[in-house]
């Protein structure tokens, strides 16, 4: 279920994310770059809220019993996976829709656990989950990882990602394949932290940083896929994509992600 078709956002939508920002715990809510892919002045928070309801909906289908979204006819409520800054989980509110929309629901708005708009739910629900074990979060540096180069270059959407001071070099392939890898590889034996978890079409895969130029700076991160016994990467996307991916998880630590 998409959140846009679940639930309306009121126009005063974008305080109410400002709001929810000042009583998170703080972290970077917002790309480094200047980029309009939002309307929001939080984006990276707003794609998280998103699509933690799509992966809690998700579980609530599955395991309706287990109380992953709390909904009677009279309210809707579900855990945002946040806390604030003396940790206490936050929630979403929602209300039936009244008004002449598609969406059966409207937001209310975000709050902390002990709040009085709380009060009416009978057992607060769960957060999302994304993995098993804790071990499918750790990179296994001992098995091989195969990348299709020719997906990455050739593809538009990959090479756009790709800076584009190193774009159109003809070297690229070399670069790419030869001291990029085998330098992030190093960084991952080095600290595990390094390869960063996401979570894609339900599955865990790994941000790796490569660094095509200086090895001190990392210009893009590479997703790769764990199959059978072989990583495979097939995907770029630039640090404010990976950030926002990896953060669904959880907040991300490493320094070359956080841009430390």
């Amino acid at each position: 279920m998409d959140f846009y078709n679940f639930a309306y956002l009121p126009q005063n939508f974008a305080d109410k994310l400002e709001n929810l920002a000042k009583i998170a715990r703080p972290e970077r809510w917002k790309y480094l770059q200047d980029v309009n892919e939002s309307h929001f002045e939080y984006p990276i928070l707003f794609n998280y809220i998103v699509l933690t309801f799509q992966r809690l909906y998700l579980m609530n289908t599955k395991k309706p019993d287990f109380g992953y979204l709390y909904m009677n006819n009279n309210v809707c409520c579900f855990n945002t996976g946040l806390f604030t800054k003396n940790f206490e989980s936050i929630y979403v509110l929602l209300y039936p829709n009244a008004a002449k929309y598609n969406q059966a629901w409207v937001l209310d708005g975000f709050y902390k656990a002990s709040s009085r708009e709380l009060q009416k739910i009978g057992r607060l629900p769960a957060r999302a989950t994304y993995f098993d074990n804790i071990t499918d979060l750790i990179y296994d540096t001992n098995l091989e990882l195969r990348v299709n180069i020719d997906h990455i270059l050739n593809d538009e959407r990959n090479k756009e990602r790709i800076p584009i001071v190193y774009r159109s070099l003809p070297n690229l392939p070399m670069l790419f394949k030869g001291a990029a890898l085998e330098y992030a590889k190093v960084r991952i034996m080095e600290n595990y932290k390094s390869a960063v978890p996401q979570c894609f079409n339900g599955k865990i895969q790994f941000l790796i940083p490569i660094s095509l130029g200086d090895p001190e700076k990392v210009d893009l991160s590479l997703a790769v896929e764990k199959v059978e016994d072989v990583y495979t990467g097939r995907t770029c996307l630039t640090l404010d994509m990976a950030y926002n991916n990896a953060r669904l998880i959880a907040k991300p630590e490493s320094d070359w992600l956080v841009g430390n």
